[in-house]
């Protein structure tokens, strides 16, 4: 199942790439020198609500347990980086948005890098978690997806460790490049699921999976 997710994924990507919306790149460039850079504010991660602490470390387990699994794999074994344990990273205020970096790590096999972060309110309760994925454009993605498969299996333990249905995102991934959305979101369970795909074709993305308050 998870070689034919990544081929179905491939194929999706593949077909779009060259559908994609344009972007206007210096619009972009002058909203970002007209935003000011706050500054980012550490708090420490033994003043996290005490459910919340409870709640990533439990997380931070099943998607150690999910990567163990694909190592595992008889046919096809794929070594991913392990979130470290016990969980110590302090967090960063940003925005309004308490950040706390559980894994950022590089590709073992392709060039790519990866984060998986957990988010936090002013409150210092959890409010759900992000992955973002830095990888190869996808003009040297081959069809099985190889190059793009480690960040791929990670947002896919980020799915199983929350209990969501991987189906149900693989298809909504798939409304969101047939309908050539920059973000889509639909709702599984107590998740919002967000998909920011405006710049996939150049190997860049990012799901966030908020919540519900």
């Amino acid at each position: 199942m998870k070689k034919a997710l990544l081929l179905i994924l491939a194929v999706m990507l593949v077909g779009c790439s060259g559908a994609g919306t344009e972007k206007n790149k210096e619009e972009d460039v002058k909203k970002e020198e007209s935003v000011k850079e706050e500054k980012v504010v550490p708090v420490k991660y033994e003043e996290v609500d005490a459910e919340s602490k409870a709640t990533v470390e439990k997380f931070v387990k099943k998607y150690n347990v999910r990567v163990d699994v694909y190592k595992q794999d008889t046919e096809e074994p794929i070594e991913l980086e392990k979130i470290p344990e016990p969980i110590t990273n302090d967090l960063n205020k940003e925005e309004g948005i308490l950040s706390q970096i559980l894994l950022e790590t590089d590709f073992k096999k392709h060039e790519g890098h990866y984060k998986v972060v957990a988010k936090y309110n002013e409150d210092k309760k959890l409010i759900g978690y992000k992955i973002s994925v830095e990888a190869s454009p996808i003009n040297e993605v081959s069809e099985e997806g190889d190059e793009w498969e480690e960040g791929l299996l990670s947002a896919m333990s980020i799915i199983d460790a929350i209990g969501l249905n991987l189906d149900k995102n693989e298809e909504e991934l798939g409304k969101a490049f047939d309908e050539e959305k920059d973000t889509h979101t639909y709702t599984d369970s107590n998740y919002n699921v967000t998909f920011h795909i405006a710049d996939m074709d150049l190997g860049e993305f990012e799901v966030n999976y908020d919540l519900i308050q």
